[in-house]
């Protein structure tokens, strides 16, 4: 598939204003679409899931093109998968958040078949992570989730967001002891 069908299946025109935009658009498709499939399938763990990510990623960057820049392939490259990432996550969320609804007894006896204790204390300790994340500063929960999450450096996160890497260590330290005070109240900086 090429970025016209992408846009196409989506209901999106292909062309942009400009054969200039159209052919960036297409360029960063054609030099992208592969890793952006396999970071999204490395988080959703399928096919189609991935795709539809890829293609929702694509929208996206149509719809700001603005805010790529074509003699910077570094740092659309991290834009790019940001979005991926992000997009991946959320969708995995979902799911996650669908399924827990949905959980019956064999899926609770499965919880239960190996070190229960620790088994509950990990997803208690995800989900409150996860609440912590979205009561943090928008910036201190983009560094974390690049840092820890995507696994960029720093010199990679000061990129895409724009800051110096001076700026994200010292908002990283920050960020940091924040996530540290907000676990000691929920009693999980010891485990």
């Amino acid at each position: 598939m090429d970025i016209s069908e992408a846009l196409d299946m989506s209901g999106h025109e292909a062309w942009l204003e400009s054969e200039q935009e159209n052919d960036f658009l297409r360029k960063i498709y054609e030099d992208y679409r592969d890793e952006m499939y396999h970071v999204a399938y490395g988080i959703l763990k399928n096919r189609q899931d991935a795709e539809d990510v890829v293609q929702d990623t694509f929208m996206a960057l149509f719809a700001n093109m603005g805010r790529m820049e074509e003699g910077s392939p570094r740092k659309n490259r991290n834009y790019i998968l940001t979005i991926v990432k992000n997009k991946a996550i959320n969708l995995f969320n979902s799911k996650k958040r669908l399924a827990s609804k949905e959980v019956g007894e064999e899926a609770l006896e499965d919880v239960f078949d190996e070190e229960p204790d620790a088994k509950i204390m990990e997803m208690e300790k995800t989900e409150v992570i996860g609440e912590i994340l979205k009561r943090m500063n928008q910036s201190y929960r983009d560094i974390l989730l690049l840092q820890y999450y995507h696994q960029m450096d720093v010199v990679e996160i000061a990129e895409a967001l724009g800051k110096s890497p001076d700026n994200v260590r010292h908002m990283s330290a920050r960020a940091k002891n924040k996530m540290r005070e907000m676990l000691e109240k929920y009693k999980f900086a010891d485990r």
